[in-house]
């Protein structure tokens, strides 16, 4: 019987099987190491599975990442040629990795660990008013996630615009493509929010070039890939005055070490990795139409271009 193979790195998968089978209680699922024949496995669903395990199913048709990287897969020397690679494109993780750059935008632009200092030292300061059309957002990379940050944060009334390996058509958002289309928008943004995926082309690509581009004072947030900032340009940035502040979900080493800088430092807001979840009611319903459709040949969501890395 075909069968689906599910690992995730340090977590049982048991919640997992339980809510597919709570949607469909036919399938037929295996956690592994323990799979039993590995000829029946037709689909592999993986976060971070063992180089050179998915090579040992010799009827493989599919590979789901159950998260939106596919680096994890992507890195696998051994991995088997012409299966196709599928991420997790959920509305609900969609969402809350808007809400997260949202809030983070706003707690910058309205300077909330200032007042929260005043308030600590219980000191009411005198009234300001915040220039929110002042605000200019560039987003690096406007795939699934990086579209629906543009267009929420268009919904209240942010200037936006994006940058991606091609050009989109998106109402009322101006779209960039190459490295002068990069520097144009670099030139008129102030928050820089960063949703690229993680391929050799864009690590390290925020870095101390980039932060010049940009007008003095701006901020910097990431929660694409912890690789693509150089750390060190942004503490230089931050002293010098080219950047003002910064807000971090995704670190170079993760969990951060405990005597990185940046724990300390009141100018960066951080988060540990958990801008957006996968929330598994939803991400369910979209491994199982997947599975359905790579069984009846019928089209795939969010299949991974291998040549590109997402």
């Amino acid at each position: 019987m075909p069968t689906i193979s599910i690992k995730l790195e340090g977590e049982t998968a048991e919640h997992y099987i339980r809510e597919m089978h709570r949607l469909d209680p036919r399938l037929e699922i295996r956690e592994w190491p323990d799979i039993g024949n590995p000829g029946d496995v037709d689909i592999a669903m993986v976060w971070k599975m063992p180089y050179g395990e998915l090579a040992k199913f010799p009827n493989l048709k599919l590979i789901i990442s159950m998260a939106a990287g596919v680096d994890h897969v992507l890195s696998d020397p051994d991995r088997p040629e012409g299966v196709p690679i599928v991420r997790v494109t959920d509305p609900h993780m969609a969402r809350s990795m808007g809400h997260w750059f949202l809030m983070n935008i706003l707690r910058l632009h309205r300077e909330t660990a200032h007042y929260d200092k005043l308030r600590s030292q219980k000191t009411w300061p005198p009234e300001i008013a915040f220039d929110t059309d002042s605000v200019s957002v560039g987003i690096l990379g406007l795939g699934y996630l990086g579209v629906h940050l543009a267009q929420m944060l268009k919904a209240v009334g942010l200037r936006v615009q994006g940058w991606s390996r091609t050009e989109k058509n998106l109402d009322g958002i101006n779209s960039f493509s190459g490295r002068a289309g990069l520097d144009h928008m670099l030139s008129n943004t102030n928050y820089l929010a960063c949703l690229l995926p993680n391929t050799p082309a864009t690590e390290g690509i925020m870095d101390l070039s980039v932060f010049n581009k940009m007008p003095r004072g701006s901020y910097v947030l990431n929660a694409g890939r912890g690789s693509q900032l150089v750390e060190p340009d942004l503490l230089e940035a931050l002293n010098n005055g080219q950047i003002k502040g910064a807000a971090l979900d995704v670190f170079k080493t993760e969990p951060l070490p405990k005597d990185h800088p940046f724990w300390t430092d009141p100018r960066i807001l951080l988060t540990p990795h958990h801008a957006a979840e996968v929330f598994l009611p939803a991400a369910a319903k979209i491994f199982l139409k997947n599975i359905y459709s790579i069984r009846n040949n019928q089209p795939l969501m969010g299949l991974v271009n291998q040549e590109l890395g997402y």
